[in-house]
């Protein structure tokens, strides 16, 4: 039998997963048996189930405690986690943290087996499992079940779908745990087994499947059926059905598995509202929108924040890049100011101050950008961002494109430095982020877009990124329009076509989601639900200008303009009290930024849905200097009752907490005051029973506790 991989000095682009155990300051790995991946698709959500098997390789000795690191993409779902070492199978439990800790050390220290799956609090797309008391010679399998979205890829204008094999180093200046080397192939020194992954995929009606490609991997496409139907001849072959599927003959952990699909209607917007299967009256409505609207182009100020640290010279990230950049560059319109900053342990700006567009300044930043190479040395990505911020000019807005591989710890202050600078510009600030090379982080590149009120994309090694680029920047170009509000319509007597006709229907027939959520409150008569009588309409609404479609068929990308122009609460404890959660709860909070052919998912999820009220179609509306917008998306109903669109609203709702944003953020006193400008050293970390098993609409959610 194998032995165990010994760690000394480690290259850099060695793969951090997998199942490991520490001896002084060296990991040393199990070896991988084999690796079993099926994943259905169902229109853009996934569930994925995860299977590793590993080996103890001494025959003679326990091991005391296991650790196994394994990456997940950022935003899922853990619904699921089974571990079973030697004859004994461990199905996973939520408990409270520190409960969970507590009754696996005290199995520990009876010597039974045990597990504990936790998330890696300094970047959200680590998980790790803690495995006790592995006998000798055992064989380790590990489940994980999850769910997710699928993300845009504004290349392909397709669904891409993301199965994270491996974890990057990532820097850490304290950190002292070596690795073991690269053998010849680049994988981990020890026995692999077989790698098998399975995706079925199950679109919508109207959606049929056009083509389905991976840039990561050869895979084998199979049109028609899936792999669950494919042994019965009665199921009649469907376009709207595909099986794809990877066999490697090792299980190789050095790359992620990409998946794109596209498919017809994938470019409208769409809403789904899905009926719990066992909680009353309880519904999530899951809207996905695909602007499709020209506004004239902005002015900003860009500045291109790029990563030239050590972990950039690994593969093609600082070639993907350099080319990156170039497109960048040479599509900025002419009126626009710009600036480059590169960093790494330190940084520095191309000029003190940004400058305009014009063929010289272009000149010389080509120049400089084809000077690039990895040579800035460890990951520093807070301070170059804040001096970013604080060199903008105050006049005009700033567009801010990061560009990193996104190798770095300690995620959450990031994320937090980019929220306050954001918020404190009133919304001027926007981050777009362009994860490069094969192990970007996803939590990373998606967290800081997410906070920065843009998007991201990433970019594979030997992957096209044209398209993608030159959609990043028409989307910064676009105006800021920060009032966008969901609502809902019901089917009703107001009018003929069931939508209220009359200022006094429209409380029955139609009601926009932020109402239930601003009308939070405690010590109230009239509770969370309530909506305020002298709430005021929306800022800078304008009822005299016709809505602007957000969504016009007639509008193609190339249309897109490029051209600028002209006390007494505070419990004993130290927390806030407990809040009663809004009666409609609509995930993100505030609707983010929308950009034309970018896909944004908003999910609302509805606690007392009435039998004699159907939903009809969720509204978006907002306003911009040309009028107001609008956008109705008819509701469709799922064939059957599920919990899935419940539990990735879920799971978002809990990510906007995590990140100290969300709805409690509008949670108020008896006098109508704001809980967090009334007591702003608190966060939504604070408020009662949000640590451990939270419940969300009657779904119990892992919120920063553990899987037992």
């Amino acid at each position: 039998m194998a032995g165990f991989a010994s760690f000394h000095s480690p290259p850099l682009a060695l793969p951090q997963c997998g199942c490991f155990t520490i001896v002084g300051d060296q990991r040393k790995c199990l070896p991988l048996l084999d690796v079993h991946v099926h994943t259905s698709i169902l229109s853009s959500a996934s569930r994925t189930t995860l299977r590793q098997a590993f080996v103890n390789p001494d025959a003679q000795a326990q091991l005391g405690e296991v650790r196994y690191d394994f990456p997940l993409y950022d935003g899922v779902s853990v619904v699921g986690f089974k571990c079973s070492i030697g004859r004994r199978v461990i199905t996973g439990v939520i408990k409270e943290r520190q409960e969970a800790k507590k009754a696996y050390e005290s199995a520990i220290n009876e010597g039974k087996v045990a597990a504990l799956l936790n998330q890696d609090i300094r970047a959200a797309d680590v998980f790790t499992a803690a495995l006790g008391n592995v006998p000798a010679g055992a064989r380790v399998e590990v489940e994980i079940t999850y769910l997710g979205e699928l993300e845009h890829d504004a290349e392909a204008d397709c669904l891409r779908l993301t199965i994270p094999t491996s974890v990057a180093p990532r820097y850490d200046r304290t950190q002292v745990l070596t690795w073991a080397a690269h053998d010849a192939a680049g994988g981990v020194a020890q026995e692999v087994g077989n790698m098998s992954i399975t995706v079925d995929v199950q679109m919508a009606r109207e959606c049929p499947i056009a083509n389905i490609q991976s840039p990561s991997h050869p895979i084998s496409v199979g049109i028609g059926k899936t792999s669950a139907v494919s042994a019965s001849a009665d199921e009649p072959s469907s376009p709207q059905r595909a099986s794809v599927s990877l066999a490697l003959e090792a299980a190789q952990l050095d790359k992620d598995f990409v998946l794109m699909v596209a498919a017809a209607g994938l470019t409208s917007p769409v809403a789904l509202v899905e009926a719990h299967p066992t909680i009353p009256h309880q519904q999530a409505v899951m809207a996905t929108l695909v602007p499709r609207f020209n506004l004239p182009a902005g002015k900003p100020e860009i500045v291109f924040v790029c990563d030239r640290s050590g972990s950039m010279g690994m593969g093609q990230k600082i070639p993907n890049l350099v080319a990156a950049l170039q497109i960048f560059l040479k599509s900025l319109p002419v009126g626009v100011r710009f600036n480059i900053c590169s960093f790494g342990s330190q940084h520095k700006f191309l000029w003190q101050k940004s400058q305009a567009y014009n063929q010289e300044t272009l000149d010389k930043a080509v120049e400089h950008v084809q000077s690039f190479a990895a040579n800035f040395g460890g990951t520093e990505m807070y301070q170059p961002l804040v001096d970013t911020f604080n060199r903008r000019s105050a006049e005009t807005n700033l567009e801010v494109f990061l560009l990193t591989d996104g190798e770095v710890w300690e995620q959450t202050e990031l994320f937090q430095v980019v929220d306050d600078h954001v918020g404190k510009s009133n919304g001027a600030i926007r981050i777009f982020t362009l994860g490069v090379g094969d192990q970007a982080s996803s939590a990373l590149v998606k967290g800081v877009a997410r906070a920065g009120n843009g998007f991201a994309q990433m970019v594979s090694d030997h992957e096209r990124m044209d398209k993608k680029i030159i959609r990043m920047l028409k989307g910064a170009l676009t105006p800021h329009i920060k009032d966008y509000a969901l609502g809902i319509t019901y089917e009703g007597p107001g009018s003929d076509d069931g939508v209220a006709s009359r200022r006094e229907d429209l409380d029955d027939d139609f009601e926009i989601v932020g109402d239930a959520l601003r009308g939070l409150s405690i010590n109230t008569e009239k509770g969370s639900g309530e909506k305020r009588e002298n709430q005021a309409e929306p800022q800078g609404s304008d009822r005299r200008k016709e809505p602007i479609s957000l969504f016009d068929p007639n509008v193609q990308d190339e249309d897109l303009e490029m051209t600028c122009a002209s006390d007494g609460i505070i419990n004993e404890s130290g927390c806030l009290p407990d809040i009663e959660l809004p009666r409609y709860l609509q995930t993100p909070y505030k609707v983010p930024a929308l950009f034309p052919f970018s896909r944004t998912t908003v999910y609302v999820l509805l606690s007392d849905s009435k039998s004699n009220r159907q939903l009809k179609s969720v509204v978006l509306t907002g306003t911009s200097d040309q009028g107001p917008l609008r956008l109705e998306i008819p509701v469709t109903k799922t064939v059957e009752k599920g919990s899935t669109l419940h539990q990735l609203a879920a799971r978002k709702a809990m990510q906007e907490l995590e990140d100290d944003r969300g709805w409690p953020t509008q949670a108020r006193d008896g006098d109508g005051k704001l809980l967090s400008k009334e007591f702003p050293g608190h966060t939504a970390n604070d408020v009662e029973g949000f640590e451990g098993v939270f419940n969300i609409h009657g779904y119990e959610f892992w919120r920063h506790g553990y899987w037992l």
